[in-house]
Order: structure tokens, then sequence, then C-alpha cells
């Protein structure tokens, strides 16, 4: 097991988590007793890294990997895991054989380790859009959606059309398969044209509302920040509320692709990746690690603390 390296920070982040080959896009999952983070990691060869802790900060360590990659499949982005039954589930962004990335499943009875190949769930509809970013929500009612994000960057990136879009699941934690419920139509949350990037959703309940965390603008630079709206439930219309993180304010460097859990206590606490240094452009070399802190309620609002 690899040791991962975690470290006090200021008021903005409880702890920091740097992985010697970078890691982004954090699935951020409370499984039983303990936290598991899956992120991306060499997304050409499917790894995609699993870290587990007993609490949701402090000093992860890399328990190894999801390992779903399959001959034709490539561009392996941001895994979340659950688990149902005696199965974990692991949903992630792929391509196949250079097609637009959609979103795929594997399943296993280990959480690393022993996962099946890529099982299809759904593509972005053609025209190039992509289908990215696959996270979960469970309702009140114990139902789970799977949240992902479609779009195509129609103007050129990083501006184009997006949608953010949740679809009830139906898991069989015997077979270890899931697919959306039948007779349940997809919402789309959120609906963007002409836009700069939306993507990275995040789903989370607290204090009679939905809150949706979402990450704009262009991944590959500190102008990556997280944006938060809000509705009464999954199927309502959601509202801006606040930009949660941005350069700058003492997160990081393009604070982004966070994931939102809440613990047994009830409190809730985000992950979420920056550059390791300041990156302006495109072209600035750089790798990206990944935070974890506590996410307080101000005033009705979500705090980073």
């Amino acid at each position: 097991m690899v040791g991962l390296l975690a470290v006090s920070a200021g008021s903005a982040s409880a702890s920091t988590i740097a992985s010697p080959l970078g890691a982004a896009d954090p699935g951020f999952t409370r499984i039983g007793a303990n936290y598991y983070l899956a992120a991306t990691g060499s997304s050409q060869t499917g790894t995609m890294p699993v870290f587990r802790r007993a609490a949701p900060t402090g000093a992860y360590t890399k328990i190894g990997n999801i390992n779903a990659a399959r001959a034709g499949y490539s561009k392996f982005w941001a895994p979340h895991i659950v688990k149902r039954g005696s199965y974990f589930f692991a949903f992630f962004s792929a391509s196949h054989n250079g097609a637009a990335p959609c979103v795929y499943y594997a399943s296993s009875k280990t959480v690393v380790g022993g996962y099946s190949g890529p099982r299809l769930l759904t593509c972005g509809g053609g025209g190039g859009r992509e289908a990215i970013d696959a996270t979960t929500y469970v309702t009140s009612e114990n139902n789970t959606y799977l949240t992902w994000r479609s779009g195509v960057h129609r103007l050129g990136f990083p501006r184009g059309d997006y949608d953010i879009i949740a679809r009830m699941l139906t898991f069989n934690g015997t077979t270890g398969t899931v697919g959306f419920t039948s007779g349940q139509a997809a919402d789309n949350l959120l609906h963007r044209t002409s836009d700069y990037v939306y993507e990275a959703p995040s789903l989370v309940r607290h204090g009679g509302k939905v809150w949706l965390f979402v990450s704009r603008n262009r991944y590959d630079t500190n102008a990556y920040y997280t944006a938060v709206y809000s509705a009464d439930t999954i199927h309502g219309t959601f509202t801006f509320r606040k930009n949660l993180m941005k350069t700058g304010q003492g997160y990081g460097y393009g604070p982004g692709g966070a994931e939102v859990e809440t613990a047994a206590d009830g409190s809730t606490w985000i992950a979420y990746h920056v550059w390791q240094n300041s990156k302006p452009t495109p072209t600035t070399a750089g790798k990206r690690i990944l935070k974890t802190a506590k996410l307080d309620w101000v005033n009705g609002l979500p705090v980073v603390r």
C-alpha cells in the first residue's frame, strides 16, 4: 500500500492528500465505518486509485485500484463507488474506441480489484455530446439517483451547451448489475446553452433542501471553481446560491471536482481537487492533489472550513 501525505492547512481546508502520480475528480463515499476517495489517476490505463480512512479528513491510505480497463476503452475519469448488497459498484466515464465519453459502471465483491469490465449506462445522445462525472444521490425515501453531466463544447472549450441530469437507479446486489429504474424519467437539473463549462455534479440533502455542487470553467487552469445551487426536491428548479470556492480564497489553485458526503452524525464534508502549484495557463505544467474539509452551514448556506 502506498502511504499518502496529509498535512494540516489553514482554515480553508482540514487536510491535503498528495499522490505521487497526481489524483483528481474525487468520488467521496462513506461505506460502513470508512470513507473512500476514488480518483482519476492515469486516465488512459483506467487504474483509478482508491484511498480509505476511518474519518473524513486526515491521512488517507491508498488501498488499491478499481482496474476496470479493457481493450478498446480509454479516458477513465471521475470514479464514484457505492455498495449495494454484496457488491461494490464503481461509476465512471470512459471512451470506447475513441468515441465521446459515456457513463459506465463496473462491479466487484471487493472495493478494489476484481471489477468487471465497463458496462454502459448512458451516453450524451450524439452530436459529440459527452456523458461524464457520474455520482449518486440518495433521497429521503431511500431512492438512489445517478447524476451526471451531458454536454458538448459547441463554441470551443470551455464554452458550449451543458445539462446536469439525474435519473433513478435500480440495483441488483446479488448479481452485481444496475440500470435505470423502469418508468422513471430523467430530470434535467440545470440546462445551459452558450455558457462556460458546468460539470462534476454532486447532490446532498440539508435543511429541507437538495443542494447541487458543480464545477465551472476550464479544469486545466486556476480558473476552475465550485458553485452551489439548491432546490426543494430533486425534481424542482435549481437556483444559484453562491460561488463556494475560487482561486485566491485560500482553498488552492482551481478548486473543483467536488463531492459532498454526510457523516453518520449528520455533519457534511467535502472532497475536491486543486493544482499543486499555480497553473495560470493550460500549457503550464502541473499535477492535481485532493483535499477534504468540513462543510459548515452559515445563515443557511454552505461554507468550506
